[in-house]
C-alpha cells in the first residue's frame, strides 16, 4: 500500500520550506500549478522542494501524487482556517511568531554551513579518527541486566551451575528489548560503548560469562560468544554522513560564538 503523509507532516514540510536552500529552475514546468483550491495555485515547486527534503521519497511509489492530495488538504484546512478568523487569535499568532523565528534561525544556520564547506582534508582526517577508534575486531555479545549487584551474582551462580543464559536473560534482564532474545546485542563494537564496557568486551574469553559490571542502567553480566576482524567501511560509504557531522558542529560553534557576543539575561 503506496504511504499516504498525514497532513500535519506535510505542513511541517510546507512551513520549512523557508529554511533550505533551494534553487529552483525557472521553468514553465517547474513553476506550473499542480492544482487549484477555490482559486487558489498549489505550485508545483511547493512539491519538488518537499521531495527534495526528504530524498527517500523518490523511492516511494505515487509519492508526488501523494504529496500533492496532501497540498490540497492542508490549503482547505487554511482556507477554512481564515473564514473562522484564527488568524487572529493569540495562541495562533504566538506560534506563527515562533515559526518565523524558527524558519530564519534555520536560514541563518544554513547560510553560515554553505559559507564554511567543510574541507575534503577534515573529512579524510574525522574518516581516519573515526578507523582508529573503532578498533580491529567485532565481537557477539549477549547479556543480563538487573538492577541490583546482589540480583547479578545470584544469576552468575545460575550460570556456573549450568543454567542457559538465553533463559535466564529472558527470565531476568530488564533490558526487555534485548531479553525477549536470549540477551542477544548482536555484533557490536566496543568503541560504542562506555570504556569500562568495552574493555570488558576486549578482555572477556570467549563464551565465559563476565560480571557483575556496574553501569548507570545496574549491572551488567555479558557473554562474548565471538571475535572476528572488523572491516573498516570504505571513505565513500561514510564521507556524506561525516561531512553532516562536521558541517552540524561547525553550526554549533557559530551559535557559541553569537551567545558569546550578546548580551544574554535569563529573567528568574
Amino acid at each position: 500500500m503506496d504511504k499516504i503523509y498525514s497532513e500535519g507532516e506535510v505542513m511541517k514540510l510546507r512551513g520549512a520550506l523557508l529554511a533550505i536552500p533551494f534553487v529552483m529552475t525557472a521553468t514553465s514546468a517547474f513553476a506550473a500549478p499542480v492544482a487549484t483550491v477555490n482559486g487558489v495555485s498549489i505550485q508545483n515547486s511547493e512539491v519538488q522542494a518537499i521531495m527534495a527534503m526528504n530524498p527517500s521519497l523518490a523511492k516511494i511509489p505515487h509519492a508526488h501524487k501523494d504529496i500533492v492530495q496532501n497540498l490540497i488538504n492542508m490549503e482547505l484546512l487554511y482556507q477554512y482556517a481564515e473564514r473562522q478568523g484564527l488568524q487572529h487569535s493569540g495562541t495562533v499568532k504566538t506560534r506563527l511568531a515562533l515559526a518565523n523565528r524558527q524558519i530564519l534561525a534555520n536560514a541563518a544556520v544554513d547560510q553560515y554551513v554553505r559559507q564554511h564547506p567543510i574541507p575534503e582534508t577534515d573529512i579524510r582526517a574525522a574518516y581516519e579518527k573515526m578507523i582508529q577508534t573503532m578498533g580491529k575486531e567485532k565481537y557477539k555479545v549477549r547479556q543480563i541486566l538487573v538492577k541490583t549487584k546482589g540480583k547479578a551474582d545470584e544469576i552468575l551462580t545460575q550460570l556456573k551451575n549450568g543454567h542457559r543464559f538465553s533463559a535466564l536473560a529472558r527470565k531476568n534482564s530488564i533490558d526487555k528489548a534485548n531479553a525477549i532474545h536470549g540477551g542477544q546485542l548482536g555484533w557490536i563494537i566496543p568503541s560504542m560503548f562506555v570504556p569500562s564496557l568495552a574493555r570488558a568486551i576486549e578482555t572477556a574469553p570467549i563464551g565465559k560469562p563476565v560480571g557483575p559490571l556496574k553501569s548507570d542502567f545496574g549491572y551488567r553480566i555479558i557473554e562474548v560468544q565471538a571475535a572476528h576482524a572488523l572491516t573498516p567501511p570504505p571513505f565513500k560509504a561514510v564521507q556524506d554522513r561525516i561531512k553532516t557531522q562536521l558541517s552540524e558542529q561547525e553550526a554549533a560553534r557559530f551559535v557559541t560564538v553569537l551567545r558569546k557576543k550578546a548580551k544574554i539575561i535569563i529573567h528568574r
